[in-house]
């Protein structure tokens, strides 16, 4: 075929593939971005969470907000739908991985020297998502430090780098802003006066529910607005259902001849249409529950691609992560209100293997503790199932059972506990039907073997946090139900299934997200990350996008040449990244990676 309706679809519009959409732009690419979700503006957003119509997506049950929530026997995942993915609900946080992690055997079986390579493309990332380091500490950061002294690990507090943008002039760690600048007009702060104007912080708190202030450095703030302005196109409410490669004049489908999509367009039940698109190149980014599982259906079900690697949905892990909430007695300290600042805002790192950081919601978002219920802090004791621990717990301790389970006024009251870890543990996604699903058809469903180094849902020292900081507080610890019941632990951070790697043999990508088997088939997400970061993941896919897409050559050098590059105003205090200036600082970049 010598003329496809695009030079290059990309499936989802979160962290992964806006930056593709960006750069495969600027290299002259016709590009279209399909995306399940809605696309949201401001006051779209719900402005509390129990309004789940305007929180939760259940297209199926007319609730179209922009976080997802998937349950199943192994573990629960939290996980953005929208125009601009994860980025509408997560924490805004934004960190580099230890080095050690890089240092570990899921990385260096790839490379030995991934500091190096990433090192200009984190710079990159953390210039294009504004990134600023919080100077707000609420009570709760305040307890989270003594929390950490007390343990003698003080010097590992800090505040987290979040895409957002502060209001002016607050500078002083832990002093309070000035009343007139919060929510205050900024123009373009970022781009030159190129990019969509900007609101200062209001530090309401609601950054998980989905910003209403234009202060949350989204991604359609950024990558995706300016992949707009290249002439990239986004359709909205669109899932791709099949894939299916072009055969070439040798009779071979591998890709070399493009690919035919098949898309749904529209949610609900009713009125959706189905649509057939072709394309030169194809780029999933649709997140590890929504690229992981379209694929395995089109190589071990539709059969359209066959030979894509076995290690496909092989190693999904969870970051090694858990929630817990700590709260205040409103009897003991009545002025107290949790809920004021962005939603995540310091971090102690207690063990070399752990971080816990503090987050909240935004006042009357109060439906976040009973998503997940929690249940009173649960100990694990030799030959005690946690179960009946927890269940002995209800009955010795009624009053705080009911006071923990009720979330009226949680929000202003408490706060979440992340706790994150390097230690390598994961499932395995595979395409089958289990027994309980009847008469429905072949599914994903999350494996684990004997042999696994498997999911934990108990963690000592996040246990031991808890309990210290609800002794200096006088409130209740609480973990999650599901995790104490079944063993399945919560996860906003799932990554893996579909690794970079040298071969088909251990790995589905190579370094530019290219599958093995086939041609101008990339995943660009999440599902690349070979192993745990202990860190939110977002700044990593981003720099290991940043990376691959720099190593593609130019597509369209007509086209490409008539692309603006996006230029920078000198970057706002307290952003961390080694490019500080302004300018053309993609080109930077890559020169700076081509030195390496």
């Amino acid at each position: 075929m010598s003329q496809f309706d695009f030079d290059n679809i990309v499936v989802g519009s979160g962290f992964g593939g806006a930056v593709s959409a960006l750069r495969l732009t600027e290299k002259g690419y016709r590009v279209l971005v399909l995306e399940k979700g809605k696309r949201y503006e401001a006051q779209d957003f719900a402005k509390s969470n129990w309004r789940v119509n305007k929180f939760l997506w259940m297209p199926w049950l007319g609730l179209r907000g922009p976080l997802q929530v998937a349950f199943t026997r192994k573990l629960s995942v939290v996980h953005g739908a929208g125009v601009g993915g994860g980025s509408l609900v997560y924490g805004n946080t934004h960190l580099v991985p230890d080095d050690k992690v890089f240092n570990s055997p899921p990385w260096l079986d790839i490379h030995d020297d991934w500091q190096l390579r990433l090192k200009p493309y984190y710079a990159l990332a953390q210039r294009m998502i504004g990134l600023q380091q919080n100077v707000w500490e609420g009570e709760a950061d305040k307890t989270l430090k003594q929390v950490a002294q007390e343990l003698g690990c003080g010097d590992t507090y800090t505040t987290v780098y979040s895409g957002l943008l502060y209001p002016e002039d607050h500078d002083v760690f832990g002093a309070e802003p000035n009343e007139s600048t919060l929510g205050a007009d900024r123009g373009d702060p970022y781009f030159n006066g190129e990019g969509p104007k900007r609101n200062s912080c209001n530090y309401c708190g609601n950054c998980m529910v989905g910003c209403r202030n234009n202060a949350k450095n989204t991604l359609d703030k950024n990558y995706l607005y300016f992949a707009e302005r290249n002439g990239a196109e986004i359709r909205a409410e669109s899932k791709v259902t099949r894939i299916e490669p072009i055969a070439n004049d040798a009779g071979l489908q591998d890709g070399s001849a493009g690919y035919v999509i098949t898309v749904e367009e529209g949610v609900g039940l009713i009125g959706r249409e189905k649509y057939t698109i072709t394309t030169h190149g194809l780029t999933l980014s649709a997140g590890v529950l929504g690229s992981i599982p379209l694929l395995l259906k089109m190589r071990d079900v539709d059969k359209t691609l066959p030979n894509i690697s076995t290690e496909l949905g092989r190693q999904v892990m969870t970051n090694s992560e858990t929630l817990l909430t700590v709260n205040d007695r409103h009897d003991r300290m009545p002025s107290v209100d949790q809920s004021l600042g962005t939603a995540i805002t310091s971090m102690i790192h207690p063990d070399d293997e752990t971080k816990i950081q503090v987050v909240r919601y935004g006042a009357t978002n109060d439906a976040s503790w009973i998503t997940v219920p929690n249940i009173p802090l649960t100990s694990k004791h030799a030959g005690i199932p946690r179960v009946a621990t927890m269940l002995g717990n209800m009955v010795r301790h009624p009053i705080t059972t009911l006071r923990v389970m009720n979330p009226v006024g949680k929000a202003k009251r408490g706060v979440w506990l992340l706790v994150m870890q390097t230690a390598h543990s994961y499932i395995h996604l595979e395409m089958r039907k289990p027994w309980y699903y009847l008469f429905l058809k072949n599914t994903w469903v999350p494996t684990q073997y004997a042999d696994d180094e498997k999911l934990r849902s108990y963690f000592p020292i996040a246990q031991k946090v808890a309990e210290m900081y609800c002794k200096i507080t006088g409130g209740d610890a609480a973990n999650l139900l599901p995790e104490v019941v079944a063993g399945t632990p919560l996860t906003a951070h799932m990554m893996g299934g579909a690794r970079i790697g040298n071969s088909a043999e251990n790995a589905v990508i190579d370094d530019s997200g290219e599958v093995f088997g086939y041609q101008n088939l990339r995943i660009l997400d999440g599902s690349i990350i070979p192993g745990n970061l202990g860190v939110n993941p977002s700044l990593t896919i981003l720099a290991l996008t940043e990376h691959a897409m720099a190593l593609l050559p130019v597509f369209n050098e007509e086209r490409s040449n008539a692309i603006t590059p996006v230029a920078f105003a000198p970057a706002l205090t307290r952003n961390p990244s080694a490019y500080q200036g302004g300018g053309v600082l993609h080109r930077q970049a890559v020169q700076d990676s081509n030195m390496n």
